[in-house]
């Protein structure tokens, strides 16, 4: 179920469903106890002046070779990126380059978290910094 808390068993259980809705990965592919909970954050973004999002969202990181099948409903395009690479997505998105778009809360996440984390992801040290007790808000 998604509702289980403990060990954010059901942030977990949801990504999974929502990898394989949205990007096509099977759940055998990313399995639940594989996720790492490093992290959960308030996140509001207004849309159109009547309808936004304000969530609470976990933060999970799997690191696993999938294959992936995106959904078109959902996803517009996907490129595995480097970091370097990314802060070159990040610049043209920016300049409003290539008609590069980003949802507003990936934005938030890697100017707050991301280059952090996957800093940790190389060294092996993730564990250490995840903080599943404070509440980020983040607008």
């Amino acid at each position: 179920s998604e509702l289980i808390e403990e060990k954010a068993l059901g942030a977990r259980n949801a990504a999974q469903r929502k990898l394989l809705d949205e990007l096509g990965i099977p759940a055998e592919d990313v399995p639940v106890d594989q996720f790492l909970p490093v992290g959960r954050i308030l996140y509001k973004a207004p849309s159109d002046g009547k309808w936004g999002e304000h969530e609470l969202d976990y933060l999970l990181f799997i690191v696993r070779d999938v294959k992936v099948n995106p959904n078109p409903d959902e996803v517009a395009d996907i490129k595995y990126v480097n970091q370097d690479q990314l802060r070159e997505l990040l610049r043209k998105a920016d300049a409003g380059e290539e008609g590069l778009k980003l949802s507003p809360w990936f934005r938030l996440i890697v100017d707050n978290f991301l280059f952090k984390f996957w800093d940790h992801v190389q060294k092996g040290t993730l564990k250490e910094v995840a903080d599943m007790e404070t509440i980020h808000k983040l607008t």
